[in-house]
């Protein structure tokens, strides 16, 4: 999957609400659980997310929680700090003890403005609103994430380790730790500095 087709999935739901009003009855919820659910134990907006990603799974996993999918992200060193079109974002808008409680799918970025598709919200609530809709967000932001999708190109292993080289990446464990949350293998990056150093 790349993350034109997610977005085109996320779009083609846009409009979607829950029935009854105010029930969580909704059909992510119902791919989510096997059945239909409803009442107030059953928000749904991670549900949308993981329903989006139904047919490629291995880069979303099926959840009705926002903490466990940014855990799962955070696991896969898939959280990023600039976000792009397909990005999975985080918010946190109540006052409980969790590290979010609400998310969403990047469609594009604005500056400061994060253009997004969200499930369970509305124009009058940030984060339980019923309805799958566009959104434009400044803050509340915990994290974005970025699935593993099959358009994400990077750059070949020798440009990456002239930039370690450079500086670009830091040094050290930090150095690790950003080239693997980008998705760099950190070893075949560091052999490679190693051998042009050496030329």
């Amino acid at each position: 999957m790349t993350a034109k087709e997610l977005l085109t999935i996320a779009k083609n739901e846009i409009g979607t609400k829950e029935s009854p009003a105010n029930s969580n009855n909704v059909k992510y919820n119902t791919w989510i659980y096997g059945k239909e659910v409803t009442g107030s134990a059953y928000p749904w907006c991670a549900a949308f997310v993981s329903w989006c990603f139904r047919n490629a799974q291995g880069l979303c996993p099926k959840t009705a929680s926002c903490l466990n999918m940014l855990s799962w992200f955070e696991k896969n060193n898939q959280v990023v700090k600039n976000p792009k079109p397909g990005d999975i974002v985080f918010f946190k808008y109540s006052t409980n003890s969790r590290r979010t409680n609400h998310v969403g799918i990047v469609e594009s970025v604005d500056g400061y403005t994060i253009n997004t598709i969200e499930g369970n919200t509305s124009s009058i609530s940030a984060d339980n609103g019923g309805k799958v809709l566009r959104r434009k967000r400044k803050t509340n932001i915990v994290a974005f994430a970025r699935p593993k999708y099959t358009d994400e190109v990077k750059p070949n292993i020798e440009a990456v380790a002239r930039e370690v080289i450079d500086g670009k990446w830091g040094s050290g464990n930090d150095r690790r730790q950003r080239l693997e949350r980008a998705g760099y293998n950190y070893r075949e990056v560091q052999d490679k500095v190693n051998e042009i150093l050496k030329r």
